[in-house]
């Protein structure tokens, strides 16, 4: 937020910090008030004084310049060309001479124009940062020659630029600040003058107000002003209103956007011609109603946004936006000023349900103060009487069912301490308190504190902890390191594996994604289909977690899985040339059973693309095969005593290429899937090259965990090898042929590996091909003949083809 330090002056003095802006700027930092960035026109008026124009002629060579001879405190006059034409000798004026660097690091040099040199130039508001337009130079009323134009220009303003917390709503206006500062430096605010002359008619027999609605909106006021002349703006709320960053409109519009930046109290315009049998109407919206906002948007609404009716038609979303049918031009005459406090709830959701952002529902969503309702709004009208004529009719309207009253804290000073680490006597606490603004009462031993109904964020006792040590200063507490008596608490084990399978993939060459925990409605089901209940998880509409207030429609659920953000993440990478990545992410997805909710750790995997190089080619190898094998060296790494693969067959999830997926049994378990990505989701979202993705259960991964190694020595005995070669159908996976070697071969089995696939026309023709395995067997008592491993081998030949369709190649 845009803060003026000459507006900010209204209210508060800051007169000793004119010379002093970093200290201002570090005393609102050290409160909680970061100032993230500093404006300050006269920082750039170095080599910019006063001059006094001593000659005013002609240029011999142009007819639209004048050629001046100017007294900048030099002992010869200077000669300038300059192409305004509101000056004339004697008077004084502001002059940039060579060296000086203006706002928009425009440099000042001689030069010549037109073949006459020029030693400088004469200045407008505009070039010296003063003002975003203006017609001729600066003329001053007087001065004296030579004096830097920065010691004597009274209108130089510094614009602070705030981070605002979103706890800190009441320091979202020039008067929430000054009364910030107030309590920060003990001095007075003081309030903007409202004093309004009324006249004609009373108010009530002219308009009817009706709240429908007390809850989202409590408190409602309102004034009539006849006989109003919409113009331009005068210079000065022009000028103060740009250096916030808001342009000017007409002179009403911009001083109800005036008020909204003095009192943090958002208004609203209605022209009263067109609000329907002088009624105005607050209430929910009903079915399907539509509303033109100011800009042209046409919004829908729903049957829980609160809206501003006037007789017969929806006139305003209330407090974000109002309607294009009722707003102020330049033919209005007669206005119905409204000021009203919404909940900051219903304004909040409405407005990102819409997708809505407003100077408006900003403040009304962070909490405004309602008991400046009415004073804002007879701020706006002193200020409309004053510079756009009309008269503000008798009485005003001020609906306040049920007033709003903070609740009070108790709280001890000595607790405060005890939380700060540092002494607080009673009378110290009290004393900060009240420059807070809360009213204190000391009750017995303990303290009854009622904070102002502007603090929504002071609802605890801690809340006034943190309001002690923020005011005093945080440099009051010591650095003490703590006593430590007790043994460090070990580490959760989830988060122990959690870190061990980070380091594991890590080393695989895997980097790991962080995506958010909201996708769009309908992207897990997109994925998994209804067939992935034989991996574990259950996916459906049904099971989602729908978010309540969603940033947007790409967020509106909780994640059932994983992989819609992994597929996000190849996208993103694809479409900017990385057309290679290997990513997991380990993370929470979240489901709905009924009327319980869960959730459900989960790793996933994603890999697409090869690397290319020298020593590299993108049409060798398979990224199936390489997304397996990362797998299974985590598998390995984590110690996992067994696992297998076995075709993913009908029940393959729809995001996955049907003949190109397979489950992971863990252990006995299935505990997820993996497989290609199916072409049509790559084709649809335009991924060239090939993708392989995994999502596993994390939970069964992190079983029986941590799994420590066990030493054991090196075998006394050699080990023998032995290789057989099969001839096996196509879709008989080798896992299942590795299964009944083990069964078969007993306990002197003690590995085995595939070594080599073979398939020529005629095999693949009849639908079959060879596989070789290479056995190890190794004894611990001894050495191992020949005759005992051949029989070994041939025993597990002879079950094999015995129990599986196969046969010795």
């Amino acid at each position: 937020m845009k803060i003026s330090l000459n507006w900010l002056s209204d209210y508060i003095d800051l007169k000793d910090y004119r010379d002093k802006l970093d200290d201002l700027s570090s005393l609102l930092t050290q409160a909680g008030l970061e100032v993230e960035g500093m404006e300050n026109p006269s920082q750039h008026w170095d080599h910019v004084v006063v001059g006094q124009l001593i000659e005013v002629g002609k240029h011999p060579d142009a007819d639209k310049l004048t050629l001046c001879k100017v007294d900048v405190g030099g002992k010869e006059p200077s000669q300038i060309i300059c192409g305004a034409k509101n000056h004339k000798q004697g008077d004084y004026v502001v002059a940039a001479l060579p060296g000086a660097v203006l706002p928009g690091e425009f440099k000042i040099k001689k030069s010549k124009i037109r073949g006459v040199e020029s030693h400088g130039m004469l200045c407008s508001e505009k070039e010296l940062g003063l003002s975003e337009e203006s017609a001729g130079i600066i003329i001053l009323k007087e001065g004296k020659a030579g004096t830097a134009f920065k010691d004597v220009c009274d209108n130089v303003d510094v614009v602070f630029d705030l981070n605002v917390t979103p706890n800190r709503a009441d320091c979202l206006s020039h008067m929430g600040l000054a009364r910030e500062l107030s309590s920060l430096l003990d001095r007075p605010v003081k309030p903007p003058e409202a004093q309004l002359k009324e006249s004609g008619k009373d108010i009530d027999s002219q308009i009817k107000v009706e709240l429908k609605d007390s809850e989202a909106c409590p408190r409602y006021c309102g004034r009539m002003l006849r006989g109003v002349k919409v113009g331009p703006s005068p210079s000065w709320l022009k000028n103060r209103l740009e250096s916030v960053g808001v342009n000017s409109i007409n002179n009403v519009v911009d001083i109800t956007n005036y008020v909204l930046f003095e009192y943090g109290q958002p208004l609203h315009a209605f022209d009263f011609q067109f609000l329907e049998k002088q009624q105005i109407v607050i209430e929910k919206a009903k079915g399907k109603e539509k509303i033109t906002t100011l800009d042209g948007t046409e919004v829908e609404l729903r049957s829980s946004d609160l809206l501003i009716r006037d007789g017969a038609k929806a006139v305003a979303l209330a407090g974000v936006v109002g309607g294009q049918n009722s707003g102020v031009s330049e033919s209005t005459k007669d206005i119905f000023l409204e000021s009203a406090f919404f909940t900051a709830k219903g304004v909040r959701q409405t407005a990102r349900f819409h997708g809505i952002e407003t100077d408006s529902c900003y403040r009304f969503s962070r909490g405004v103060d309602p008991e400046q309702t009415l004073n804002a709004m007879n701020r706006a009208c002193h200020l409309i009487q004053e510079l756009a004529g009309g008269e503000v009719q008798k009485g005003h309207i001020d609906l306040y069912p049920k007033p709003l009253q903070p609740d009070d804290i108790f709280i001890k000073a000595d607790y405060v301490g005890e939380r700060l680490g540092y002494e607080v006597t009673n009378e110290d606490f009290e004393i900060w308190m009240k420059r807070l603004g809360c009213i204190v009462a000391q009750e017995k031993d303990q303290f009854r504190v009622t904070p102002p109904i502007y603090r929504w964020d002071l609802q605890w006792a801690e809340d006034l902890v943190e309001e002690y040590g923020r005011l005093k200063g945080y440099d009051h507490i010591e650095e003490v390191l703590p006593t430590l008596k007790d043994e460090p608490t070990n580490h959760e084990p989830h988060y122990v594996f959690e870190q061990r399978v980070n380091k594991i993939m890590s080393s695989m060459g895997c980097y790991q994604a962080v995506n958010y925990a909201f996708i769009a409605e309908g992207q897990s089901q997109k994925i998994w289909g209804d067939k992935c209940t034989d991996f574990g998880m259950t996916i459906t509409p049904q099971s989602s977690v729908v978010v309540q207030n969603p940033i947007s429609e790409e967020l509106s659920v909780m994640r059932e899985s994983l992989l819609p953000g992994l597929l996000k993440n190849i996208i993103y990478n694809d479409h900017h040339g990385n057309h290679c990545g290997r990513l997991f992410e380990m993370g929470a997805c979240h489901f709905k059973r009924g009327e319980d909710y869960s959730e459900e750790p989960r790793l996933a995997v994603a890999f697409w693309g090869r690397p290319e190089g020298l020593w590299e080619n993108s049409k060798t190898g398979n990224i199936l095969f390489d997304l397996k094998s990362s797998i299974e060296g985590l598998l390995t790494k984590i110690g996992a005593k067994s696992w297998r693969w076995e075709k993913a067959g009908e029940s393959c999830p729809s995001g996955f290429h049907p003949g190109q997926s397979a489950k992971l049994f863990y252990e006995g378990k299935v505990v997820g899937v993996m497989g290609a990505i199916h072409p049509l989701i790559l084709s649809e979202n335009k991924v060239r090259g090939e993708a392989a993705w995994a999502e596993l259960n994390f939970s069964a991964l992190a079983a029986r965990q941590p799994r420590n190694a066990k030493f054991r020595g090196l075998p006394k005995f050699p080990a023998v090898e032995r290789d057989i070669a099969l001839l096996a159908p196509e879709d008989l996976a080798s896992s299942e042929i590795g299964g009944q070697i083990k069964k078969s071969a007993g306990p002197l089995l003690q590995d085995f590996e595939v070594f080599d696939i073979y398939q020529d026309k005629e095999l693949k023709s009849a639908g079959r091909r060879s596989i070789a395995f290479r056995l190890h067997f190794q004894s611990e008592k001894e050495t191992l003949s020949d005759d005992q491993v051949n029989q070994l081998r041939d025993t597990v030949l002879n079950d094999l083809c015995q129990k599986l369709p196969v046969e010795v190649r």
